[in-house]
Protein backbone atom coordinates (compact mmCIF):
# COMPACT_ATOMS: atom_id res chain seq x y z
CA UNK A 1 0.00 0.00 0.00
CA UNK A 2 1.10 3.39 -1.16
CA UNK A 3 0.60 6.82 -1.94
CA UNK A 4 2.20 8.64 -5.32
CA UNK A 5 5.10 10.46 -4.91
CA UNK A 6 4.85 14.12 -6.50
CA UNK A 7 7.56 14.41 -8.99
CA UNK A 8 8.61 10.93 -10.15
CA UNK A 9 7.36 7.45 -11.45
CA UNK A 10 8.28 4.77 -9.10
CA UNK A 11 8.04 0.46 -9.00
CA UNK A 12 5.85 -0.60 -6.96
CA UNK A 13 8.30 -3.36 -6.62
CA UNK A 14 9.98 -1.64 -3.81
CA UNK A 15 8.94 0.50 -0.98
CA UNK A 16 9.90 3.88 -0.29
CA UNK A 17 8.99 7.03 1.88
CA UNK A 18 5.10 6.94 0.47
CA UNK A 19 5.00 3.05 1.58
CA UNK A 20 4.59 1.09 -1.23
CA UNK A 21 6.00 -2.62 -1.39
CA UNK A 22 6.70 -2.83 2.88
CA UNK A 23 5.38 -6.47 3.17
CA UNK A 24 4.89 -5.65 6.69
CA UNK A 25 2.69 -7.79 8.52
CA UNK A 26 1.46 -5.21 10.66
CA UNK A 27 0.10 -3.79 7.27
CA UNK A 28 -3.29 -6.25 8.15
CA UNK A 29 -7.29 -6.00 8.69
CA UNK A 30 -8.04 -3.95 11.74
CA UNK A 31 -5.14 -1.79 11.61
CA UNK A 32 -4.94 1.92 10.73
CA UNK A 33 -1.95 2.94 8.10
CA UNK A 34 -1.72 6.77 7.77
CA UNK A 35 0.69 7.26 4.46
CA UNK A 36 2.26 10.49 3.50
CA UNK A 37 0.08 12.60 0.76
CA UNK A 38 2.20 14.25 -1.93
CA UNK A 39 -0.66 14.71 -4.72
CA UNK A 40 -4.15 15.89 -5.00
CA UNK A 41 -6.17 12.67 -4.61
CA UNK A 42 -3.13 10.59 -3.25
CA UNK A 43 -3.57 8.12 -5.52
CA UNK A 44 -3.68 5.54 -2.98
CA UNK A 45 -2.38 1.84 -4.47
CA UNK A 46 -3.65 -1.38 -2.62
CA UNK A 47 -1.46 -4.80 -3.71
CA UNK A 48 -0.23 -8.19 -3.09
CA UNK A 49 -2.11 -9.61 -0.96
CA UNK A 50 -0.29 -12.40 1.79
CA UNK A 51 -1.94 -14.71 3.62
CA UNK A 52 1.14 -15.51 6.05
CA UNK A 53 4.86 -13.98 6.25
CA UNK A 54 7.42 -14.48 7.99
CA UNK A 55 9.90 -11.63 9.44
CA UNK A 56 12.16 -10.61 6.96
CA UNK A 57 10.42 -12.49 4.09
CA UNK A 58 13.83 -14.12 3.75
CA UNK A 59 13.04 -15.90 0.67
CA UNK A 60 11.52 -13.16 -1.22
CA UNK A 61 7.72 -14.56 -1.23
CA UNK A 62 5.24 -15.13 1.19
CA UNK A 63 2.01 -17.05 1.10
CA UNK A 64 0.78 -14.75 -2.08
CA UNK A 65 -2.82 -15.07 -2.66
CA UNK A 66 -5.54 -13.09 -4.19
CA UNK A 67 -7.43 -10.56 -2.18
CA UNK A 68 -10.91 -9.14 -2.15
CA UNK A 69 -10.94 -6.34 0.78
CA UNK A 70 -13.12 -2.97 1.50
CA UNK A 71 -11.18 0.04 2.77
CA UNK A 72 -11.98 2.51 4.30
CA UNK A 73 -9.98 6.15 3.09
CA UNK A 74 -9.73 9.33 5.03
CA UNK A 75 -7.95 12.61 4.53
CA UNK A 76 -6.10 13.63 7.94
CA UNK A 77 -5.77 17.39 6.63
CA UNK A 78 -3.93 19.68 8.15
CA UNK A 79 -0.91 16.99 9.16
CA UNK A 80 1.96 15.63 7.53
CA UNK A 81 4.46 12.55 7.91
CA UNK A 82 7.16 11.66 6.05
CA UNK A 83 6.49 8.00 6.35
CA UNK A 84 4.15 5.42 6.90
CA UNK A 85 2.47 5.07 10.17
CA UNK A 86 0.28 1.99 11.32
CA UNK A 87 -1.94 1.90 14.73
CA UNK A 88 -3.68 -0.57 16.59
CA UNK A 89 -4.75 -0.99 20.07
CA UNK A 90 -1.95 -2.29 21.40
CA UNK A 91 0.93 -0.09 19.42
CA UNK A 92 1.94 3.07 17.73
CA UNK A 93 4.12 1.83 14.55
CA UNK A 94 6.84 3.87 12.31
CA UNK A 95 7.76 2.19 9.18
CA UNK A 96 11.05 3.12 7.59
CA UNK A 97 12.03 1.95 4.56
CA UNK A 98 16.30 2.50 3.05
CA UNK A 99 19.14 0.78 2.27
CA UNK A 100 21.42 -0.62 4.79
CA UNK A 101 19.33 -1.34 7.31
CA UNK A 102 20.75 0.39 9.78
CA UNK A 103 19.29 3.57 8.00
CA UNK A 104 15.87 2.32 7.69
CA UNK A 105 15.90 1.20 11.65
CA UNK A 106 16.94 5.27 12.18
CA UNK A 107 14.31 6.38 9.58
CA UNK A 108 11.49 4.06 11.53
CA UNK A 109 13.23 5.21 15.40
CA UNK A 110 13.29 9.18 14.07
CA UNK A 111 9.66 9.38 12.74
CA UNK A 112 8.57 7.15 15.96
CA UNK A 113 10.35 9.40 18.08
CA UNK A 114 8.37 12.46 16.05
CA UNK A 115 5.19 11.08 16.62
CA UNK A 116 6.00 10.67 20.57
CA UNK A 117 6.81 14.43 20.68
CA UNK A 118 4.27 16.05 18.65
CA UNK A 119 0.92 13.87 19.02
CA UNK A 120 1.85 12.89 22.87
CA UNK A 121 4.25 15.83 23.96
CA UNK A 122 6.69 13.71 25.32
CA UNK A 123 10.01 15.56 25.58
CA UNK A 124 12.53 14.75 22.82
CA UNK A 125 14.68 12.72 24.82
CA UNK A 126 12.90 10.91 26.87
CA UNK A 127 10.68 9.66 23.94
CA UNK A 128 14.50 8.42 22.89
CA UNK A 129 15.29 7.06 26.48
CA UNK A 130 11.61 5.02 25.97
CA UNK A 131 12.54 3.73 22.69
CA UNK A 132 15.40 2.06 24.52
CA UNK A 133 13.62 0.85 27.43
CA UNK A 134 10.29 -0.31 25.79
CA UNK A 135 9.84 -0.15 22.21
CA UNK A 136 9.74 -3.37 19.42
CA UNK A 137 11.35 -3.64 15.75
CA UNK A 138 10.53 -5.69 13.60
CA UNK A 139 12.33 -6.67 10.10
CA UNK A 140 9.43 -7.07 7.40
CA UNK A 141 11.87 -7.34 4.56
CA UNK A 142 15.48 -7.49 3.97
CA UNK A 143 15.29 -9.09 0.04
CA UNK A 144 13.97 -6.44 -1.91
CA UNK A 145 15.57 -3.01 -3.17
CA UNK A 146 15.35 -1.28 0.26
CA UNK A 147 14.76 -3.10 3.33
CA UNK A 148 11.49 -2.21 5.90
CA UNK A 149 11.66 -1.83 9.30
CA UNK A 150 8.88 -0.93 11.84
CA UNK A 151 9.49 0.86 15.17
CA UNK A 152 6.58 -0.17 17.60
CA UNK A 153 5.94 1.55 20.86
CA UNK A 154 3.51 -0.26 23.19
CA UNK A 155 0.49 2.17 23.67
CA UNK A 156 0.08 0.99 27.37
CA UNK A 157 3.10 3.31 28.38
CA UNK A 158 1.66 6.69 26.01
CA UNK A 159 0.30 9.37 27.92
CA UNK A 160 -3.38 10.75 26.81
CA UNK A 161 -3.00 12.57 23.34
CA UNK A 162 -3.75 16.41 24.13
Amino acid sequence: MGTAPELEAISTLAPGWNGGNMDAPDVCPGNTIYFPVSVPGALLHVGDGHAAQGDGEVSGVAVEIPTTGTLKVDLVKGRSIASPRIENQDFIMAVGNARPMEDAARIAFYQLVQWLTTEYEIDRLNAYQLCSQVAQVRLAIMVDILYTIVAKFPRKFLPPRR
